[in-house]
């Protein structure tokens, strides 16, 4: 009977840790997300992206990108949040020459990226067990 209460215990520790871990991505990745997409209803229908609003929220979205990005590649594929990173890294070179076409490319990139990743490592049971 020890044994048995032991495995149980061990199982709901284990599973606990993987529905933080869960948890925490989805947060993450939906705070990336929802930055991005103000981003992109704040561009929409404007060609001069060098805006003082426009670059804090670019570098919101930096800060917010290097602050969550060490623990995104804990528990998720280092090329899938290179490709991210690469990504958010392009939004202020496309400011700097005002390079609307693939700034807004690069938000949309970004926010289907994330989009992809939530649905991919987003809360599920298969994930937690």
């Amino acid at each position: 009977m020890k044994k048995f209460i032991t495995i149980l215990i061990v199982v709901l520790i284990l599973a606990g840790a993987v529905t933080f871990e869960q948890i925490t991505i989805n947060n993450y990745l939906n705070e990336i997300k929802d930055m991005t997409y103000e981003l992109i209803t704040l561009t929409t229908g404007t060609e001069n992206i060098q805006t003082p609003e426009i670059k804090e929220k670019v570098d919101n979205l930096k800060q917010t990108w290097i602050h969550h990005e060490e623990v995104l590649c804990i528990f998720a594929n280092h090329k899938d949040m290179r490709d991210l990173c690469i990504e958010i890294q392009k939004l202020e070179g496309n400011i700097e020459v005002n390079q609307y076409e693939d700034f807004t490319a690069s938000l949309r990139v970004i926010y289907h990226l994330t989009d992809d990743y939530h649905k991919i490592m987003g809360t599920s049971w298969q994930n937690i067990f």
